[in-house]
């Protein structure tokens, strides 16, 4: 607690002390009206779809831990290496383990930078921290965290968010910007821009901010705040739709107007009036209902719920069966679900992940000695893992065919690559055959058997008589003088 027990000062020199981390998120009072609290309040607080979209893609954010690596050759051979591996199938996670084994990377679990990214601050875990940051991402466009340094040697020792709404980015023309954090009661403290990560968005307006994601959808978010409002109007007026016309014949003052109008109200407004039978007397009149004539069915179309639910969805890039939409639950089988998880993350989660790192390499890692780049390790993720099923077929054709060695199919299947007892039951088509002899031509073929010895005449063993001509040795043939069978010798 003695490292933020200060609370922000402005700050007349770098380094940022941590000590200069302490009582911001003590006061909650809201600065000026930005995009970021608009969305915050209609969308992530007010719309169960933005709701359920954001913390599926912040709550998958902290999924992967940090690892990072030192490179030991450069860097188009090892995405070379990258994408051969790739191309063969391997998960993720054989494919780092082959770069380390083949002297491509070196890995660094246990570097001060990987240590301080998963556990950025003594409050903040490492899933809290990055689902916060992707968090503030969607909803603003902007995400940061300040790097709070040791007093005494300026190196970063702890990371800490800064809400957006309350930053400012100010251009400066020598660092090309600074930040400004105003909290309501304290006086602003300017950042320079090596002491805070920013992680945004594209925007093709702007330069220094970015573009929040639900700016796309906003008119898509009142058109779902209409239905809702409208669905709630219709059963409070005991869903009778947008109104009705009773008519009479005699002629009747405002005030009576009014009256009959309260009087239904309260007799037929609201749930408990639902169903109830409207007597009129002393007046010939006649009740017409307007509208709606199959109620809820008219009230709230199943098609453009349906439609208003997919745009949203779209612009987070997340399969309506993942998320429970009515479009998903038509379509969900649990072939099409698991389907959808794997395009989540390959589509959206690992492009964000990659564009998070990004800034982490850019910002942090050439402050630290002794690693080349972090990254979100993601070879643990389930749903980017191969069906095994698909990978057994794949490496068990590709050694029939010749293209791996029983090692390497072994390996890849999770087993053994030398086994060392055991019965194995071999197709006899297959021809062991070694690495070094593999561009040897292959043998000649065995000669043809040679053919018996052919005799010009056969004659009978015991009379002499002639029985066959180009007969082989060795054949039986019958006399018919003799009535009796013999071998045909040579010679």
């Amino acid at each position: 607690m003695g490292l933020i027990a200060n609370a922000f000062r402005n700050l007349t020199s770098p380094p940022v002390p941590i000590s200069s981390v302490g009582s911001i998120w003590q006061n909650r009072g809201d600065s000026a009206p930005q995009n970021y609290l608009q969305f915050a309040r209609q969308g992530y607080q007010g719309n169960e779809i933005v709701f359920a979209a954001i913390e599926l893609l912040a709550s998958s954010a902290a999924e992967p831990h940090i690892t990072g690596r030192r490179r030991r050759r450069e860097s188009p051979a090892i995405r070379a290496e990258t994408t051969r591996l790739r191309m063969a199938g391997c998960p993720l996670v054989q494919i780092d383990n082959a770069l380390v084994r083949n002297g491509f990377v070196v890995q660094v679990p246990d570097h001060p930078l990987v240590r301080l990214l998963n556990a950025p601050n003594p409050f903040m875990s490492r899933g809290q921290c990055w689902s916060t940051v992707v968090m503030d991402r969607y909803l603003g466009g902007n995400a940061y965290l300040l790097k709070a340094r040791n007093e005494s040697f300026g190196n970063v020792q702890e990371l800490w968010r800064l809400r957006p709404d309350r930053v400012k980015i100010i251009p400066d023309a020598q660092t090309f910007c600074k930040y400004e954090y105003t909290v309501p009661g304290l006086k602003p403290i300017t950042f320079e821009y090596k002491d805070v990560m920013h992680f945004k968005t594209r925007n093709p307006l702007d330069d220094y901010y970015g573009m929040p994601p639900m700016m796309a959808i906003s008119g898509r978010l009142d058109i779902d705040r209409y239905m809702a409002g409208f669905l709630r109007t219709f059963f409070e007026q005991g869903g009778t739709g947008p109104g009705s016309i009773l008519t009479v014949k005699q002629k009747l003052s405002e005030q009576a107007k009014e009256d009959i109008r309260s009087r239904f109200k309260r007799q037929f407004g609201g749930y408990g009036g639902w169903h109830e039978m409207m007597i009129l007397d002393s007046a010939e009149s006649t009740y017409q209902q307007m509208g709606l004539n199959r109620g809820l069915r008219d009230a709230l179309p199943k098609e453009l719920d349906a439609l208003s639910e997919a745009r949203i969805a779209m612009v987070f890039g997340i399969p309506g069966s993942i998320l429970g939409l009515l479009i998903g639950y038509e379509s969900s089988s649990y072939a099409n679900k698991k389907a959808d998880e794997r395009t989540f993350w390959k589509v959206t989660m690992t492009p964000l992940l990659s564009d998070l790192d990004d800034v982490l390499n850019l910002s942090l890692v050439p402050e630290f000695g002794g690693v080349d780049e972090v990254y979100f390790d993601l070879s643990d993720i389930e749903a980017l893992q191969p069906d095994v099923d698909e990978l057994h077929n794949r490496h068990r054709q590709n050694f029939q065919a010749g293209l791996e060695a029983f090692e390497e199919a072994r390996d890849a299947i999770g087993l053994d690559p030398s086994p060392t007892e055991g019965t194995f039951f071999v197709p006899s088509s297959m021809i062991p055959t070694q690495v070094e002899d593999l561009d040897s031509p292959p043998p000649s073929p065995p000669p043809p058997p040679a053919l018996p010895e052919a005799v010009v005449e056969a004659r009978c063993t015991r009379c002499g008589r002639k029985v066959g001509e180009n007969v082989n040795v060795g054949a039986s043939l019958h006399c018919p003088r003799c009535r009796d069978h013999f071998l045909v010798a040579g010679g």
